[in-house]
């Protein structure tokens, strides 16, 4: 992912999300196509606010990292012969085995998480 095309996706799909969900708020990591020059300026010039500076891979702090890690987990044992059969995997996987109560208990746990990283002095916690 480079920032030219990481700036395209968030032009085209993080407005209208964003508005949806009346999310004043938008998180994202360090990851150099992330805190490009051209994204920052973009986002500069939103109405949300974006929660910076943010550590990458940190599943202490970005409940996220747990979906992805469960994903690459179940993908990994879903045999894939294409492209085209890892995307269906992926898509099957994301949308059928990882559920929204599952997305909403990792977002309900953020006060414990923050509370817990704050206790170990910044260092990482169980999560």
């Amino acid at each position: 992912m480079n920032s030219q095309r990481y700036l395209s996706i968030i032009k085209e799909k993080l407005p209208s999300h964003m508005a949806v969900h009346s999310c004043k708020y938008f998180q994202h990591d360090g990851a150099p196509c992330h805190t490009a020059k051209l994204v920052r300026s973009w986002l500069g010039r939103q109405t949300f606010q974006v929660l910076e500076p943010w550590p990458g891979s940190s599943p202490d702090l970005n409940p996220i990292e747990n979906c992805w890690s469960i994903l690459k987990k179940k993908v990994h044992f879903k045999y894939s012969n294409s492209l085209e059969a890892l995307k269906q995997n992926i898509l099957t996987i994301w949308t059928q085995e990882i559920s929204s109560e599952y997305c909403k208990s990792l977002i309900d746990s953020m006060p414990r998480r923050i509370q817990q990283v704050l206790t170990n002095n910044g260092h990482s916690t169980k999560y």
